[in-house]
């Protein structure tokens, strides 16, 4: 294989990558996806609102919810993505600021106590999730410079 052709085979290499991390990972996610992962990760915020098999269950059904959102959005888009292929500092910035905002706002409820501040805890949480996983989702699938 001459050099040439070799140029030629990792442009193509780097162009497939780059759609599929494209179509994988769209800026616009569906709006069905954000509400209703939104709505998964709040009830796992409530379920510290609750003990018991209850606090459980709903966590079991949060995490179920989510998951089965995704493989729809996976379905849907046609791509699974593998976390080797998305930058990581993006999504932990969105989960950082998830766990800051639920955490901060259900405190706040919690000094008043307000009851269900781990509901409320867990709205300001998918609202920051809502407003935030488009860019989240395209700076993560930004390609990467191979130098």
């Amino acid at each position: 294989m001459e050099v040439d052709e070799a140029s030629k085979a990792l442009d193509e290499m780097r162009r497939r990558t780059e759609q599929t991390l494209r179509r994988g990972s769209p800026r616009r996610v569906p709006i069905w996806y954000r509400l209703g992962s939104a709505a998964s990760l709040t009830l796992v915020w409530a379920s510290a609102d609750t003990h018991g098999w209850a606090a459980s269950g709903m966590v079991v059904a949060g995490v179920a919810a989510t998951l089965l959102l995704t493989r729809r959005l996976e379905l849907a888009t046609g791509v699974r993505l593998r976390m080797g292929a998305l930058r990581f500092l993006p999504i932990a910035l969105l989960i950082g600021a998830m766990l800051v905002a639920a955490i901060f706002v259900g405190s706040v409820m919690r000094l008043y106590d307000v009851p269900l501040d781990g509901t409320i805890g867990g709205l300001a949480a998918a609202l920051v999730w809502i407003i935030g996983i488009g860019w989240t989702q395209g700076a993560a699938a930004a390609t990467r410079d191979p130098s």
